[in-house]
């Protein structure tokens, strides 16, 4: 769904400045609130709220009508481009508040704040988007640029988990400088209050939809040591994570979800190995390959890679791809597959993946090259494994094997790739024992 938006959210159409007056300090570094209203529902009512404060404090802003969707999460999804045009637009930092603020106080700190990001963490861990700050430097750009992709890829996510995600990636790999807001930029209207507010939000999302826009797909559940991980200052990336995320699809093979290198029926096999209990959850979905081999009621896909998701959306709009970051819950389905997705995960982390993996499962299937005779270093490096490791393995961690294939697959049944390697696709279904 695509939003409409009335007219370009800044070039030069704010849509008021107010001057300082003479009696008041000049501010030192100047700043710009921007948003954006639907205009064909309640928002109409909170933004002239919004607007009266802004101007009451004679703060410079930029309020722009947009048509609604009809999908809340996806006008949500939208906050992220429409921040990156209004930044380019901007010669100044640019704030972000929802709609449905308010300005209480002149919010000084925007003028002061000497950094490249600034965000509230609710709780002390959850990013808050409803207040924003976006600096004027190359590095804020590159967040904003993660931020826009994340959303595109995945819409249904509420565009602050996005942007909490897209923080982890940057500042896993850049010198990202960080304010953390406090409370009173970010004043919920019924949550207990450190000190007065300067920025008061009014959670107009929280009250019920009667014309059904919000979506009926769930959002993926943080577990406790997501919490525990996004408490922390620090990114929680892992070093194997940050590679797929930073690469995009350049070392996705092959690059097409129409590509079949098997050589032989690979829908045939999984569907055996499946043994009917649908839906199937594929994780490291990728770029959409497998999914095309089952119907959109079949199937849910996942991957931490946001660009391979948003390809996958784009092969398959009807499928359903969610974006992953390390510290939710995978989607709830009796079988999950991973399709030469562990070759990828080193022996360390593996243990781990698998256990948080198999939680509510009952089927999980293993599918790839199996003979570490084709390990290698490299850029990325493989971690192939003999199928002993993953029975081995998946006993402990209460599941066992009860369906085996192995079919040459083409692409490297042939010399020199073969000579002294097994070739074949190995593809391995372990039950839960205790079902």
């Amino acid at each position: 769904m695509e939003l409409t938006v009335r007219k370009n959210p800044i070039s030069h159409l704010i849509d008021r400045i107010l001057p300082v007056q003479k009696d008041e300090k000049a501010s030192p570094h100047p700043f710009l609130v921007v948003s954006y209203f639907t205009e064909d529902n309640e928002y109409v009512d909170h933004a002239s709220k919004l607007r009266a404060s802004l101007e009451k404090w004679r703060v410079p802003y930029s309020l722009t009508p947009i048509k609604t969707s009809g999908v809340w999460e996806y006008d949500c999804s939208q906050k992220a481009r429409f921040m990156r045009d209004a930044w380019e637009n901007s010669t100044v930092p640019i704030v972000w508040l929802d709609a449905d603020a308010t300005v209480e106080a002149y919010p000084a700190l925007f003028a002061e704040i000497d950094a490249d990001f600034a965000i509230h963490k609710w709780q002390g861990w959850e990013f808050c988007s409803g207040t924003t700050y976006f600096g004027k430097s190359p590095i804020a750009r590159k967040l904003l640029d993660q931020w826009v992709l994340r959303c595109e890829a995945d819409p249904i996510a509420w565009d602050q988990i996005n942007l909490q995600s897209a923080w982890c990636d940057i500042a896993a790999t850049e010198a990202l400088k960080t304010y953390w807001l406090p409370r009173p930029y970010l004043q919920i209207f019924d949550a207990p209050e450190e000190s007065p507010p300067v920025i008061k939000h009014w959670q107009a999302s929280r009250r019920p939809k009667n014309d059904g826009r919000s979506s009926p797909q769930p959002q993926l559940a943080l577990t406790e040591r997501g919490i525990q991980l996004r408490t922390s200052h620090v990114p929680w990336r892992r070093s194997e994570e940050a590679f797929w995320i930073a690469q995009g699809t350049a070392h996705i093979k092959p690059e097409a979800g129409t590509e079949f290198p098997e050589g032989f029926d690979i829908a045939e096999v999984l569907r055996e190995a499946i043994n009917g209990e649908w839906p199937l959850l594929e994780i490291g979905c990728g770029v959409g390959r497998i999914a095309s081999l089952f119907s959109p009621t079949e199937y849910i896909g996942v991957d931490i890679n946001p660009n391979a998701i948003l390809q996958a959306r784009r092969l398959l709009p009807h499928h359903n791809f969610r974006l992953y970051d390390d510290g939710y819950a995978y989607p709830q389905a009796p079988t999950a597959l991973f399709y030469t997705v562990l070759l990828h995960v080193s022996d360390q982390a593996l243990p781990f993946l698998l256990e948080e993996a198999l939680k509510g499962k009952h089927r999980i299937i293993i599918s790839e090259i199996m003979d570490t005779r084709w390990r290698r270093e490299g850029n990325p490096p493989v971690f192939n494994r003999n199928p002993e490791d993953y029975i081995l393995l998946m006993q402990q961690l209460g599941f066992q094997l009860t369906f085996v294939n192995k079919t040459p697959y083409e692409r490297y049944d042939r010399e020199p790739l073969n000579v002294g390697r097994d070739s074949r696709l190995t593809t391995l279904a372990f039950v839960a024992v205790d079902s």
